[in-house]
């Protein structure tokens, strides 16, 4: 995630993440130690077996080590298509860690992806096309593995991300939802595979579609003919912004072999928000690797490829009915281009590109050296990067020597040469919006005639337009002044927002790469909910001794703040539930409400209602019922708090209690470097069993504390790696587990 801060707005992309095991600026290695001497026989014979992907579904037992860490009886098969080949003694493999052992996961993925860079002499279009489109979407993070197999390096291998459950919450918070890989169970070169074409038949979605959903079929279908049918209002469907950025990097990158040629090779979910997302998937023939488009013959010649059109099959409305009905449209495509214009400038015209591509070559260089079983020559290997290998059908273009190309055609197209909007001086009124509040955005625009405000208030949901306009109604000075305004609705959370512009000919965002980034503007918090405990065992008493629910209210300003006459809300219907005396809570400090349904208590703040463990809503509005803060909570557990981190200003999260004092950091999180080294824990939260691993065999000594201290339990781990433990009969709480190394993780128990 990448943060820019202007004046109070910040520039975001989609959610943040460490690289770790996708670090492209390092060789992870991985090593497979097969439990029989027959494993190739094994694993050829099952891939005979397999059904329109050529690599089966059954798997053989193996030892894994990644980078060090062990994995036991992990199942392990080919992966692939036209890469798999029995005869070959490099081919790609998908690796199940939790295939027999439940829980086994490396960072936090137990499914394992490796690509035999096949038809790529340059051994870097994979890794390279997925770290590009990265700046776009959300998209597989893919980098390079030195694989050897009971001792034997293989060679590089490139590891990429699998789209998979851990994938689907991390970027669309849900991963429960229809879900498809689209790909035929039998592949048709000029049928319709997975074009998204309409079907009346709900069952033909079930042979040109890989549903990994437990269901969906109907719902695909219903995305279809609204497709097909209803294009005009496709975008209650579709996310047609994602779409468009799929359909842009595979056409800049002359990634053919996905939608453009055969209509395969991606994936498609339904977010929560009931609008079907497009992913990015297996890019390995991008930047021309495969030589036909969906039209030809006989295969592509590098003038051919170098000047691939890049609304190739806008009229093609039955074989490719996605870029047909998104590029007819004439505002999507004028979107769709703006977006390639920005992929051109930000890769191609600056060299971007092959900087990166010959920094991937020296990455694996030594390794490629070394292969023994490369599908070309460590000569190839060199050239590829800049100009061509093989003819004919056997042609794998220089990846500067097309893009060169490339970027002489496409720039000198007329849609990429046309005047542009300009849009700067973005800005908000007033400059501090109070939450649940109005703010107006205003920017100054040029060379436009149309020009809307897209924002939401949550990172999963969608994005929400509103024109602006210049005509001094709406917060936007003086008509005809070249400034543009647009008022909408400040809540009590942060609200991402991006502009777009356009004319007759052309189209301009700001940020360039919305909607995958974006402007954050965020309220400003005077008073707040702080922090809450809905199941206080042991934190703190009221004045009788009472463990009672309780809330901290915190003063981020720096002046008083008079409560009399505020209230406080269990309810969302009834927002005066419990009203203030009157009291006042001072610049930087806390107030602690007691929630016991003891109103008429002598003495302290007692409201008249008490918290629900379970979950629920809470409110805080002013004397004019006007929402001045609210917080919908989840499940809690004893004496594990729920609150703002940072302190007064942050987002919600589960704490380690700070009862009227500043709020530390998250449970789970080291106090000392913030990150975990030596041991992972996991699942936490638990309540049956976790799994202590290490990254190495040292013996240690585990110990897990209370939250007072009191140490419940203890175990001698002798040079093994990893070590399970029964906690079922733990409390739900917080505890704390250490070891004889000094290491710390906090572990919930609910």
């Amino acid at each position: 995630m990448r943060l820019i801060f202007i004046v109070c707005i910040s520039l975001l992309g989609a959610t943040g993440f460490s690289q770790g095991f996708f670090d492209i600026t390092v060789v992870q290695r991985i090593d497979i130690n097969f439990f029989d001497e027959d494993w190739d026989h094994q694993l050829d014979s099952l891939a005979s077996l397999g059904v329109g992907t050529g690599s089966g579904t059954e798997r053989i037992l193996a030892e894994v080590y990644i980078n060090g860490t062990f994995f036991d009886s992990c199942g392990v098969r080919y992966k692939g298509n036209s890469s798999m080949d029995t005869t070959s003694n490099k081919n790609p493999f998908n690796i199940d860690l939790n295939y027999t052992i439940s829980g086994q996961e490396y960072q936090g993925k137990d499914k394992i992806k490796l690509a035999n860079c096949f038809t790529d002499p340059s051994m870097v279009r994979e890794a390279l096309t997925y770290e590009l489109a990265n700046r776009y979407m959300d998209c597989p993070r893919a980098n390079f593995v030195e694989l050897y197999i009971n001792s034997e390096f293989r060679g590089i291998y490139t590891n990429t991300e699998s789209i998979d459950n851990e994938f689907l919450s991390q970027h669309y918070g849900s991963s429960s939802n229809a879900f498809f890989k689209c790909d035929p169970v039998s592949f048709d070169l000029a049928g319709d595979n997975s074009n998204l074409a309409y079907h009346a038949d709900t069952m033909a979605y079930d042979t040109l579609y890989d549903m990994k959903s437990a269901f969906g079929l109907a719902e695909l279908q219903a995305l279809t003919y609204q497709l097909e049918f209803e294009p005009a209002t496709i975008g209650n469907y579709l996310d047609v912004d994602r779409a468009l950025w799929f359909l842009a990097v595979s056409s800049a990158f002359v990634h053919n072999d996905g939608y453009t040629a055969f209509a395969h090779n991606f994936y498609v979910y339904k977010m929560d928000n009931g609008k079907w997302s497009i992913v990015l998937w297996d890019v390995n023939m991008a930047f021309g690797g495969l030589l036909w488009n969906g039209t030809n013959l006989l295969p592509l010649g590098m003038p051919a490829l170098q000047n691939q059109d890049p609304y190739l099959h806008i009229s093609n409305f039955d074989l490719r009915p996605l870029i047909a009905q998104l590029l007819t449209n004439p505002q999507y495509k004028r979107m769709y281009t703006a977006h390639f214009k920005t992929i051109m400038q930000e890769n191609i015209n600056n060299g971007y590109y092959i900087e990166r591509a010959e920094a991937m070559h020296d990455l694996i260089d030594p390794f490629v050296a070394t292969e023994p079983y490369s599908h070309y020559s460590y000569a190839d290997f060199n050239t590829n990067i800049y100009d061509n290998v093989g003819f004919w059908f056997d042609l794998r273009p220089g990846i500067e020597a097309l893009m060169e190309g490339r970027e002489s055609y496409i720039m000198g197209l007329p849609e990429f040469g046309f005047t542009q909007p300009t849009i700067s001086g973005i800005n908000h009124s007033p400059a501090d919006p109070e939450p649940f509040s109005t703010v107006t955005i205003t920017a100054s625009i040029t060379d436009a005639s149309f020009i809307h405000l897209a924002y939401r208030y949550s990172e999963f949901d969608s994005f929400i337009t509103t024109p602006m306009f210049d005509d001094g109604a709406h917060g936007d000075g003086t008509a005809g002044d070249g400034v543009y305004g647009a008022t909408v609705a400040i809540l009590g959370t942060d609200m991402d927002y991006y502009i777009y512009a356009e004319n007759t000919n052309a189209g301009k965002f700001s940020p360039v790469r919305a909607a995958y980034e974006y402007y954050t503007l965020s309220p400003s918090k005077g008073l707040v909910i702080n922090e809450l405990s809905a199941d206080n065992g042991s934190i703190a008493a009221d004045e009788d001794g009472d463990f009672d629910d309780w809330i901290e209210l915190y003063n981020n300003s720096d002046e008083n703040i008079s409560l009399l006459g505020y209230h406080l809300s269990d309810n969302a219907a009834d927002l005066s539930k419990w009203t203030f005396p009157d009291v006042a809570i001072g610049p930087g400090e806390y107030l602690i409400l007691w929630a016991d349904s003891d109103s008429l208590h002598p003495s302290g703040l007692h409201t008249n209602f008490k918290l629900s463990a379970g979950g629920e809503i809470l409110t805080l509005s002013d004397g004019s019922l006007q929402l001045v803060d609210q917080i919908d909570f989840s499940e809690q557990f004893e004496d594990i708090t729920y609150g703002r981190y940072p302190n007064g200003i942050g987002e919600f999260d589960y704490l380690v209690p700070t009862f009227n004092f500043e709020n530390g950091l998250p449970v789970g999180i080291d106090p000392v470097n913030e990150t975990l080294i030596g041991f992972a824990l996991y699942p936490n939260p638990a309540n049956e069993k976790i799994t202590i691993q290490y990254d190495d065999n040292q013996s240690q000594t585990l110990r897990i504390f209370a939250f007072n201290g009191q140490l419940i339990y203890t175990e001698s781990i002798l040079q093994i790696q990893s070590v399970e433990i029964d906690v079922s009969t733990l409390k739900p709480g917080i505890y704390f587990v250490t070891d004889d190394r000094g290491q710390l993780e906090k572990l919930i128990i609910y």
